[in-house]
């Protein structure tokens, strides 16, 4: 948040969710929520900032749509980052659906933002306990969103408030109804890139020493080098308008040293998803364009049976 107005990313990946689910088709998630989370102002000020922005061959044809939320969905469908918004949503919630199987009877989300999970959750989610993590006034406005939807909160959700730059992940659950002994899931997506190396690190080695052996993970990154690319006009245009919004990109990972960094931190790396995997994976048989990033990742791990770590 900034100022206190929502986080520009979390209404772009909430919209981006809802333009899916309306748009394309086959629909790899089920997710109208952004549409009715993001208030009037904030859809606005995105058609604007995207009219603003559009050259004028772009604007011509954006002229031309009916409506700003015809403008809206073109730019957000063609945007670099939507396929991966998309893909990684589908990713988590898929593997959340084994882990329930397998025996998981805890979700955490951490930095939920305005992801919808609470108020769509599949019947197979009843039989858990939700945790939603995120900073205090993030939390707050998605809270008063929900009210003015008159959306039912259902019984198993728990909301933790907590600014995780000043507190760890390990002290705001210990502050809600988690059980650091029964087995839980976490879903870390679209938070990674923005924090420092540092907090990335910490926010892992916590979830290792605050859940229970056999705990999951799913978290989203970008490949390190992407922060230092200067050949991609496309990337860099997404990298400059981060930071415009004082949102700037601060870190990534190597996949080449991934599996060993997370081993330190007390946590299996299972597997480690890269574009073009991603992309034969979801998008292999779509014709609609929907593809994930070239830098962009998404890791699934397991807190290791000897983890011990303290932090």
């Amino acid at each position: 948040m900034r100022d206190g107005t929502a986080s520009r990313t979390a209404v772009t990946a909430a919209l981006m969710r809802a333009t899916h689910t309306r748009v394309d088709r086959p629909q790899l998630i089920d997710d109208p929520w952004g549409d009715r989370l993001v208030s009037s102002a904030e859809k606005t000020a995105l058609w604007q900032r995207i009219m603003e922005g559009a050259g004028p061959d772009a604007r011509r044809r954006l002229d031309q749509l009916p409506s700003p939320r015809a403008v809206v969905d073109v730019a957000l469908r063609t945007h670099a980052t939507y396929g991966g918004v998309i893909i990684r949503t589908r990713y988590a919630e898929d593997a959340l659906a084994r882990a329930i199987v397998g025996g998981v009877r805890q979700y955490v989300l951490i930095g939920s933002g305005f992801d919808s999970f609470i108020v769509r959750q599949p019947a197979l989610a009843r039989a858990i306990q939700i945790f939603e993590i995120d900073h205090p006034a993030s939390q707050a406005m998605k809270r008063e969103r929900l009210a003015a939807c008159a959306a039912e909160i259902p019984a198993n959700v728990h909301f933790v408030a907590a600014d995780l730059s000043q507190e760890s992940l390990a002290a705001a659950l210990a502050r809600s109804e988690f059980s650091r002994t029964t087995p839980a899931f976490f879903a870390w997506l679209g938070v990674t890139i923005y924090l420092s190396r540092e907090a990335n690190l910490a926010t892992l080695a916590s979830l290792a020493t605050a859940s229970a052996r056999g705990s999951e993970i799913v978290f989203n990154y970008i490949e390190h080098r992407a922060l230092e690319e200067t050949r991609s006009a496309t990337l860099n245009r997404i990298r400059e308008g981060a930071a415009a919004l004082g949102e700037p990109w601060l870190s990534g990972f190597d996949p080449a040293t991934l599996d060993y960094e997370l081993r330190g931190l007390g946590l299996d790396l299972i597997e480690d998803l890269g574009g073009a995997a991603l992309r034969e994976r979801s998008c292999a048989q779509r014709t609609d364009g929907l593809t994930p990033g070239v830098f962009g990742h998404i890791a699934r791990a397991r807190v290791a049976p000897e983890s011990n770590l303290t932090i």
